[in-house]
């Protein structure tokens, strides 16, 4: 059981929400579980790194009602406001990555809806030096004077992230959009890019088929992968909130 009782949901999106860690399309458990929580008053918050419209637009469609965070919690999107998190953006480095890079990775067709946050497709054939790839990115921003970006890979695409923005800092600004304390939700993700958001929230989920370092920070762990894994928390969540 959560207690106190959750009056938030904070949802990642690419395999949390979707058919699997692979896969776009989005699981219709998933949805179904999103309109059952918001029926009985709980609002969902989308926190994802794509492009802040690809979030509101997923968002309008499926039907959540809180704040919408993109970028990696750059950007949120509350009553028809965009907002900024971040206060300085990763595009001056994009350049010197590609030029360095550009033979294991490509820019994604999202950066041109970008502001803070730029992503990257890794190539087909380097897929399995995914790791050796983001250390090496890091250690070159750090030797080119670009301390303030951080690199993060979601399991769909690669992250140059400012250090102002972050899963944690948009998620805390969305917080006090609506009034509500860190102990009165729970977030659920999949991912290493969302580690700063489980150290802040005292609730958390992971769907079964999430990173393991992320399950170690996890209060709980659905015995369902992706959006039937996500299906399965927010019913654990209604639950343990009608007890």
């Amino acid at each position: 059981m959560f207690k106190p009782k959750i009056k938030a949901i904070i949802a990642d999106v690419d395999g949390t929400l979707t058919i699997n860690r692979e896969d776009y399309r989005l699981e219709i458990e998933a949805i179904k579980a999103i309109r059952k929580a918001e029926e009985q008053g709980i609002p969902v918050i989308l926190i994802s790194g794509n492009a802040l419209p690809i979030v509101v637009s997923i968002s309008r469609y499926i039907g959540t009602t809180g704040p919408v965070i993109g970028e990696n919690g750059c950007l949120i999107f509350y009553k028809g406001k965009i907002l900024n998190v971040a206060t300085f953006s990763a595009k001056d480095a994009v350049k010197a990555v590609l030029e360095k890079f550009g033979n294991y990775i490509e820019p994604s067709w999202q950066n041109v809806y970008r502001v803070f946050d730029f992503a990257f497709k890794v190539k087909k054939n380097f897929r399995n030096k995914v790791d050796f790839i983001v250390s090496g990115i890091q250690k070159f921003l750090e030797i080119k004077g670009f301390n303030n970006i951080f690199v993060t890979f979601s399991g769909y695409a690669l992250h140059l992230t400012p250090t102002s923005g972050g899963k944690d800092k948009g998620l805390l600004k969305a917080l006090k959009l609506i009034g509500l304390r860190k102990d009165e939700v729970i977030c659920v993700g999949d991912g290493l890019n969302d580690i700063d958001l489980f150290r802040i929230c005292p609730y958390s989920a992971t769907v079964l088929n999430a990173d393991e370092e992320l399950k170690k920070l996890a209060t709980y762990v659905a015995s369902k992968p992706s959006g039937k894994g996500f299906a399965e928390t927010v019913e654990h969540i209604l639950s343990s909130n009608n007890i």
